[in-house]
């Protein structure tokens, strides 16, 4: 009688199990190094489960509803121990279809570091195995599907690419087929002269001003103006930013006047003015502000730019008007602020475009992370940062000097340099990892290949140079773009001319 046999006689006849067992079957479950041979036998009136340490006995009493103890299979009984470690918090992790193996679940213990696998259709005959020898097939096989995946990715990437190139909706193919508003007015050079966005109440929403010192809010599926607030500022009103609020489920829009050096923050829901903070800089302009989220609080951050001495420092403020903290006061104009926050690294970076340099700084820590320097003095008007590819973050910056520069972000590499021409450049709005549309002096609006740095078209329409370029999901035209020139210029919807 060998060894499996008088295992399942000695269970059979056990005194603790009531009733012949009409079927079983084992299965080994490994927890680190020790090996556990487990059998499952079905009785007439249940089930029992048996390993060297215990013995799990079901009847038609108290066997679990999900399955039927009449009916119940061997296979389905694995479910049903799979589906008890569940129920203990043990999470399945991976599942390796393989010949020699046929079946492996790698899995972890919630709040644990240990690891099971399950080997569920172990062949009898195999039961001398040597678990390192198991554990290392798993890890090449997983290894090797990685590769593949790789490789599937970069195939997936480059047939994209291609497809982008002939799909409906290429960048190439856009055209304006109509001005939102022609009483929008900019007094000043600088991006996000306005925003756009879909709010959390799914309505499509344009803000801008007026020269006036008007806000407006425009519906841009229903094609009109929703809210006119008079006199928002004392003075021009030169950039907006918008900002999700989670936590109170609510759009926020921050507003700036640069020569007044005052912001003001307003819930769109009611258009109720939440906060106004007045006077920041003693000297020149507030030329730009963003909000930041940290520990689940809001926060503020504004910019200097001083024609006639030197600037002052980034200021944070809190969401009563606080002065909290002031991040390096280098001396630099800085027209440009944006923020990046990394979700592996769980960190808040700083993001400016000064007139001599872009920099990056560590928000908690209040020091500068990377220089990206080209050895060129002048001013960088606007900054993106693409993480689309998880193998690298990327700063894109445009440039008074008529040079795009793409950057690798965590080691300030220039990876890239694409002369425009002889114009400034000034908003930028990338379209995919492909392309790249920028607003110029000359009044253009050019889309780039980044990639293959090169120009691939020029957009006429606007009377000044376009100092804003934002994107955004249409209901009704799909992808399309919204732009606004310096001055009296309106703004611009531009669409595929698939749509329209």
């Amino acid at each position: 009688m060998n060894k499996i046999t008088t295992y399942f006689y000695t269970l059979q006849h056990n005194p603790k199990v009531n009733g012949k067992l009409l079927d079983y079957q084992e299965f080994y479950l490994i927890f680190k190094t020790k090996i556990f041979k487990i059998i499952i036998g079905k009785k007439e009136d249940g089930l029992i489960i048996k390993s060297k340490s215990y013995i799990i006995s079901f009847n038609s009493n108290d066997i679990s509803s999900s399955i039927n103890y009449k009916f119940v299979s061997i296979d389905e009984t694995y479910e049903f121990i799979i589906n008890l470690f569940k129920e203990n918090k043990v999470v399945i992790k991976n599942v390796l279809i393989n010949k020699e193996l046929q079946l492996i679940s790698k899995v972890n213990v919630i709040n644990k570091h240990e690891e099971i696998i399950f080997n569920l259709k172990y062949e009898p005959k195999n039961k001398d195995f040597n678990y390192v020898e198991l554990n290392n097939k798993y890890n090449q096989i997983e290894n090797e599907l990685n590769e593949l995946k790789k490789e599937n990715n970069k195939l997936k990437n480059e047939l994209n690419l291609l497809k982008s190139y002939y799909n409906k909706n290429h960048p190439k193919d856009m055209h304006n087929i109509s001005d939102l508003t022609k009483e929008s007015y900019s007094d000043d050079i600088s991006d996000n002269t306005f925003t756009v966005f879909k709010s959390i109440k799914d309505l499509y929403y344009l803000i801008f001003s007026n020269k006036n010192k008007s806000i407006i809010g425009y519906d841009i599926n229903e094609k009109k103006r929703v809210i006119e607030i008079k006199n928002a500022h004392n003075e021009h009103i030169t950039n907006f930013r918008h900002y999700l609020d989670n936590i109170y489920k609510r759009d926020l829009v921050l507003s700036i006047s640069y020569s007044d050096k005052n912001i003001k923050i307003w819930n769109i829901a009611t258009w109720e003015c939440l906060l106004s903070i007045s006077n920041i800089y003693n000297n020149g302009y507030l030329y730009s502000a963003y909000f930041l989220n940290s520990n689940n609080n809001i926060f503020i951050l504004t910019s200097n730019y001083n024609l006639y001495g030197d600037s002052g420092p980034i200021k944070v403020f809190d969401f009563t008007g606080k002065k909290i903290k002031e991040i390096e006061g280098s001396n630099e104009n800085t027209s440009f602020l944006d923020i990046y926050y990394d979700k592996k690294l769980l960190k808040n970076f700083v993001i400016t475009g000064n007139s001599n340099y872009v920099k990056s700084y560590d928000y908690d820590n209040n020091e500068i992370f990377k220089k990206y320097s080209d050895n060129y003095n002048n001013n960088h008007l606007s900054i993106i940062i693409n993480n689309n590819n998880k193998d690298e973050v990327i700063l894109i910056e445009s440039c008074y000097d008529g040079n795009i520069r793409v950057w690798d972000f965590y080691s300030g590499l220039l990876l890239n340099k694409i002369k425009i021409g002889d114009n400034w450049l000034y908003g930028i709005c990338l379209w995919n990892d492909q392309f790249l549309f920028v607003g110029c002096s000359d009044k253009t609006i050019k889309l780039i290949d980044i990639k293959e740095s090169y120009i691939v078209k020029n957009f006429k329409g606007h009377n000044n140079p376009v100092l804003t370029i934002k994107k955004i999901s249409h209901p009704q035209y799909g992808e399309c773009l919204i732009s606004q020139g310096y001055n009296e210029d309106p703004i611009k919807l531009w669409i595929n001319k698939n749509y329209g």
